[in-house]
């Protein structure tokens, strides 16, 4: 696919969404990059900027100096590099108006820059005054001033020196300051925060944290900055790039020197968000990704490839809090559950540990029991639109549950999550607030001991409401179109029906006649190699084996299973102090190196992209065994991008 039709379905599918996620931009929607095959002399050093439908690229070429060169996005050309300093060293874009500057440290340690124009230097370059001695690490525009981020190369601290441009003079340098409590400076950089403030990002060396803090530009002196903890699992930063509003801003990072993979993250308000979703596309490679946002707030991602090509794409900013009605009802409004794919949450209530519940309550605690970050409204607002529920009662009232029986009583051990009431009143809000969407709860391992399961099912449609929950009236899922799922929930019951109740059966069969049936595979194993030749298998044997009422799920779930997963995250201390048991427990956790549910799904999330774009590539999973809902654990925004990046891929094209 050439640039212009690959810019031309990206910008087409962003104009549906873009203008709703200018106030809270928190999904991501990446796209495939192309190769630039003549710019494979950028190295691993490259920085972008894009102005006027041109890429820029810089990079310091070993021996070679400072380069530049650039790609039409027009005409596809590349224009060849040219040599800007022969000796100058850490180039660095910036952006100032319209207008887009170069800047570099010179042979003698000053900082020079030169006015970009049509992809080439437009004159000659000049040097800030003053700024000898300082290493470049980043520049930004602060209403209408420039703030360079820049370190001693003595002392390895951070200073801010802010300029403005006059008529004649180019560049004058205003203040120079240096910021207290910055040293031994690993990664720098500096974005526009609200108000004349300055967010500035910074990574120590032999240090894993990523900090933060912001800065007045008009105050006199910097006073000790206030310390944020971005990330504490931070071994080399990419960018840190600004999105559409000071609150926002795109991190790439790798997280360990022994894991060649690049992760994304969106901060928001100084909070990282899916600290552990991997970077589409660019993944793996050697070299660092680099981002940069042109004059129509298109955002444009690269890196220098593995055949040492540079590889450019694209990628756009949406809401997840409503990113059906965004993105799927305009076009795919007529369509069917069976025609599209939707994040979906396992165990969805067990945010929170309220209660431990079962038979040794002693050795249950959040490492064993919690399979979500977010609770259920957190979830919502993060685009998970399939919530499986598990309900049971405890203290006179419907509770969420985890426990390996469908009655608490009979578990080994379990918990409780969160409140039924106040998951009901989370969705029932949230669909006040964004009437387009549409929600699944699907309930599952009812235990009917203490309360019926009709009940139960009472309690939902009063928590509900019966006008929200979308009417069946004898229909399958073939029947049912998103339109009409629009502004509802969809209430299915695991083996139970109550039609007068709006609430639809669901089984997990082969072939069924209810409404709903799942179509899945769980690998019940903590083994990820399990899972992955559990989930090939499935979706092999697939072919054309579905049905009119199929859902297809994949369920993406890592596990301890039966009572090894008591033992996990355990004190090792029975509630009879057996000496034996006490023993056992102690024996698996140090021959199985047992994790936390939560540890154990980040480890699976992080391949999940991978592997799934695979089976694709390969035919295992196509137009007749594609997934329709993509099941986790620890489900949140990097769920909902892969699932809006698969909605527009051809596979989830009916026509």
């Amino acid at each position: 696919m050439n640039w212009l039709i690959m810019k031309k379905r990206f910008l087409g599918i962003c104009l549906f969404f873009l203008s709703t996620s200018l106030g809270m931009a928190q999904g991501v929607f990446f796209k495939a990059p192309i190769q630039i095959k003549d710019l494979a002399a950028a190295g691993h050093s490259a920085r972008i900027a894009v102005q006027d439908q041109k890429v820029c690229f810089t990079w310091e070429q070993e021996n070679s100096g400072v380069q530049l060169a650039s790609y039409d996005l027009k005409t596809q050309v590349v224009q060849a590099p040219s040599l800007i300093d022969p000796s100058g060293k850490r180039p660095v874009f910036c952006h100032s108006g319209k207008k887009l500057y170069l800047f570099w440290n010179d042979q003698q340690g000053n900082i020079e820059y030169v006015l970009l124009s049509g992809g080439q230097a437009a004159g000659k370059s000049a040097v800030l005054a003053n700024s000898q001695s300082f290493q470049m690490l980043s520049a930004v525009e602060v209403e209408g001033r420039m703030v360079i981020c820049v370190t001693n190369p003595d002392k390895r601290n951070v200073n801010l020196l802010v300029a403005h441009i006059d008529a004649e003079q180019g560049f004058v340098l205003d203040k120079n300051v240096e910021v207290p409590k910055l040293k031994n400076i690993d990664y720098c950089s500096a974005v526009a925060g609200a108000s004349g403030t300055v967010k500035l990002f910074w990574k120590e060396q032999k240090r894993k944290s990523l900090l933060s803090a912001n800065f007045k530009l008009d105050d006199k002196t910097v006073g000790s900055p206030s310390i944020g903890t971005i990330s504490a699992e931070v071994f080399q930063v990419a960018e840190v790039v600004p999105l559409n509003d000071p609150d926002h801003q795109l991190m790439l990072w790798k997280r360990t020197d022994k894991e060649n993979k690049w992760y994304y993250g969106v901060i928001r308000q100084g909070v990282l968000l899916d600290e552990h979703a991997v970077l589409p596309y660019f993944e793996n490679n050697v070299a660092a990704p680099v981002a940069a946002k042109d004059d129509n707030g298109n955002f444009f991602i690269g890196t220098s490839g593995l055949n040492k090509q540079f590889e450019l794409g694209s990628f756009g900013l949406y809401n997840p809090t409503h990113w059906m009605s965004d993105f799927l009802l305009p076009q795919k409004g007529n369509l069917t559950l069976k025609d599209v794919v939707i994040p979906g949450s396992h165990d969805a209530g067990m945010s929170v540990l309220n209660a431990a519940g079962g038979k040794d309550m002693g050795i249950i605690n959040e490492c064993n029991t919690l399979t979500q970050v977010q609770n259920i409204d957190g979830q919502l607002r993060s685009g998970i639109r399939m919530f499986d529920l598990r309900l049971d009662l405890y203290k006179g009232e419907l509770y969420t549950k985890h426990a390996p029986s469908n009655c608490m009583e009979d578990a080994v051990a379990g918990g409780y999550g969160e409140k039924l009431s106040n998951v009901l009143q989370s969705v029932k809000s949230f669909l006040k607030d964004n009437h387009k969407e549409f929600v699944i709860l699907s309930f599952c391992h009812f235990c009917d001991r203490h309360i019926s399961v009709a009940q139960q099912a009472d309690s939902i449609v009063r928590g509900l409401g019966k006008d929200l929950l979308f009417a069946e009236q004898g229909r399958s899922l073939i029947d049912m179109t998103l339109n009409e799922l629009s502004g509802k929930v969809l209430v299915t019951f695991e083996d139970y029906s109550f039609p007068e109740k709006n609430i639809f059966l669901n089984t997990l069969n082969g072939k069924s006649t209810s409404p709903v049936n799942y179509r899945r595979a769980y690998a019940a194993s903590n083994d990820l190699n399990k899972l992955l030749v559990a989930q090939e298998a499935f979706f092999t044997a697939l072919k054309d084996s579905l049905h009119h009422n199929d859902l297809v799920r994949m369920d993406w779930q890592l596990t301890e299973a039966g009572q090894e997963a008591a033992f996990i995250c355990s004190e090792f201390q029975s509630p009879k102090s057996n000496p034996l048991i006490d023993g056992a427990k102690l024996l698996v956790n140090s021959i199985k190196k047992n994790k936390s549910i939560i540890d154990l799904a980040r480890i699976g999330n992080q391949i999940l992209v991978e592997k799934v774009n695979s089976w694709i590539s390969k035919g295992i999973i196509n137009t007749t065994s594609r997934p329709n809902i993509l099941y986790v654990d620890v489900s949140g925004n990097w769920i909902t991008d892969y699932c809006m990046f698969l909605n527009a891929q051809p596979l989830y094209n009916r026509h």
